[in-house]
């Protein structure tokens, strides 16, 4: 059984889910609900951040306050089914992650659906990867994390590079990854009723606007189905309660049949999404401790 603190959030999302519809969502009312409830979470003491442009592209720099002469960069990546969130839903959570690594993170602000369908976040998360070489950093310094639709876009991102023939980063973390959007996973229907934060109706539309003219099984909207040969070593990071548990599973499987060093870690009857709220749910902060010493493991054997 999950903590008392998650199941008091959980109560208190499931009652607010009825301000939203199942289907046919209002995405602007979303998103502003979203971006006011973020704002307080704020930076844990100890890092600082910064605000600018890459080009058209909002990014954010969260840094240890004492600076490092560690050379080591986080590219994150955030969820939100590629329509909502934003470097302001994520920075607190990738604050606690810097403070406990001495590690750089940049986040960036990918274009969304509806104008923005797929490869435009790619796109944007190649433009952040290319900002850290850019600034000195090393392929083997860098590691690439997201969450939900990020966590997908980590992977997106390293077919990409290999694509183009570069070198991938050091490591890749996947916080229960959005990586089928044809939502052939089991869980996606025995667990649509106790996952609060995903309304699966509704992901199924953004699928079908994130692909646009692509087919939902194309690996650049559903990574999935992609050649993960020649990925570098990746953590994933599940619970069995979400609705995209058995993306994580299978993604698990694909990586150890391709002979890629995956650590997989899973809990129990946990809502996606729950390593947010990392100062409120222990399991939450259990889980980006583990983040965070995978990270430095990493960057140790470098």
């Amino acid at each position: 059984m999950s903590s008392l603190q998650h199941r008091i959030l959980k109560m208190g999302l499931n009652l607010s889910s009825t301000l939203f519809p199942t289907k046919d969502i209002n995405l602007t009312l979303l998103r502003e609900t979203t971006e006011l409830i973020s704002l307080v979470a704020l930076l844990p003491w100890g890092v600082k951040s910064s605000k600018f442009k890459i080009g058209e592209l909002e990014a954010e720099v969260i840094k240890p306050v004492h600076t490092s002469e560690k050379k080591r960069a986080l590219l994150y990546l955030h969820g939100g089914g590629f329509a909502i969130g934003s470097n302001q839903t994520h920075r607190h959570m990738v604050g606690k992650i810097v403070k406990d690594t001495d590690t750089e993170a940049l986040l960036i602000n990918y274009r969304k659906i509806p104008n923005h369908p797929c490869p435009a976040p790619i796109e944007d998360a190649y433009e952040g990867y290319q900002f850290l070489l850019k600034e000195g950093y090393q392929e083997e310094e860098i590691i690439v994390a997201g969450d939900s639709a990020g966590g997908g876009l980590v992977c997106t991102l390293f077919f990409w590079l290999k694509e183009k023939g570069e070198k991938l980063p050091k490591a890749g973390i996947c916080l229960s990854p959005w990586l089928d959007l044809m939502h052939t996973g089991d869980t996606v229907e025995d667990n649509k009723y106790t996952d609060p934060f995903v309304k699966i109706d509704e992901m199924k539309r953004w699928a079908k606007v994130y692909a646009d003219k692509k087919p939902l099984d194309d690996p650049f909207v559903s990574p999935l189905y992609g050649d993960f040969t020649g990925f570098p070593p990746m953590l994933v990071q599940t619970s069995k309660n979400e609705v995209l548990h058995d993306d994580s599973v299978r993604l698990k499987k694909v990586l150890e049949q391709q002979k890629i060093d995956v650590t997989y870690q899973e809990w129990e009857d946990l809502i996606h999404w729950w390593q947010l709220f990392w100062r409120f749910i222990p399991e939450s902060d259990e889980a980006l401790t583990k983040v965070s010493a995978y990270i430095n493991q990493q960057f140790k054997e470098s």
